[in-house]
């Protein structure tokens, strides 16, 4: 005998905000075309994502990619230990230290090392989108490797986002689904002051099942430039996202926290 899903105690209806964050998306996506890609301020990025469940609460994750640019840098990251805790499942805590070792071709090279802490915060809703707030401070730790000088700043980094999946409530979050993705981020230099960036990022995901998901996503940065005082479009990233679930269910608890079941 099948039984139906049961329903919890009601969650708000979805605004019609976040629809324009899907569309903010697809014209990230839309506006990225093969010759800007090109460009030597283009970049290809791969993540391998693992999440290991150490309670239902507390979970830890790792962060390991390769970024390059052939014309102008390879880029190695290795972020672990990442420490999430959740206290409720609109609310998680995390925390961790990202490094990056940079090969430069025109520069020295460069080894940062990365400390975070954040909040990130969702909004449960009935159709199941994942939509998030996502805010942290990190610390920028940069050694020259020609040198051995240290240089670092702080940095406060503003996300909100949202993630839609497109196989309808009944199968969201389930096998073999596909959704978008999209949000934006800005940046701020706490040494200067200011905001320092912006990412606007589109993109689409596949559930390929309860412990793996692979995402394609489109990055467009934006910087202030001071002379001009206007906003320029400074960097263009693919990125091939691979998250993967040590144990099953962990994702699913990290991205989906408030999913009605």
């Amino acid at each position: 005998m099948i039984r139906p899903l049961s329903t919890p105690a009601p969650y708000p209806a979805v605004p019609g905000v976040p629809l324009m964050w899907l569309a903010l998306g697809f014209l990230v996506a839309a506006a990225t075309p093969a010759r800007a890609l090109e460009q030597e301020n283009s970049a290809y990025q791969f993540n391998v994502n693992p999440h290991y469940g150490i309670t239902k609460q507390l979970s830890m994750s790792g962060n390991f990619g390769y970024i390059g640019n052939p014309d102008d840098y390879a880029r190695y990251r290795c972020g672990w230990p990442t420490l999430t805790y959740a206290p409720r499942t609109w609310l998680q805590l995390w925390g961790g230290l990202d490094s990056y070792y940079t090969d430069n071709q025109q520069s020295a090279d460069s080894l940062e090392l990365r400390p975070f802490a954040g909040a990130k915060f969702f909004l449960p809703n009935k159709a199941q989108w994942n939509i998030y707030n996502y805010t942290r401070y990190e610390y920028r730790d940069i050694e020259n490797r020609e040198t051995g000088h240290w240089a670092g700043y702080g940095r406060l980094r503003l996300r909100f986002g949202v993630e839609i999946p497109l196989a309808g409530v009944a199968r969201a979050w389930r096998t073999d689904t596909y959704y978008a993705i999209a949000d934006v981020e800005s940046f701020y230099r706490c040494d200067l002051n200011e905001w320092d960036a912006v990412n606007s990022r589109g993109g689409i995901g596949r559930v390929l099942n309860h412990q793996m998901r692979l995402e394609l996503i489109f990055t467009a940065q934006f910087a202030l430039t001071p002379a001009a005082h206007e906003i320029e479009r400074t960097d263009n990233m693919i990125r091939l996202n691979l998250k993967i679930g040590v144990h099953e269910g962990v994702l699913g608890r990290l991205f989906n926290p408030g999913r009605v079941r």
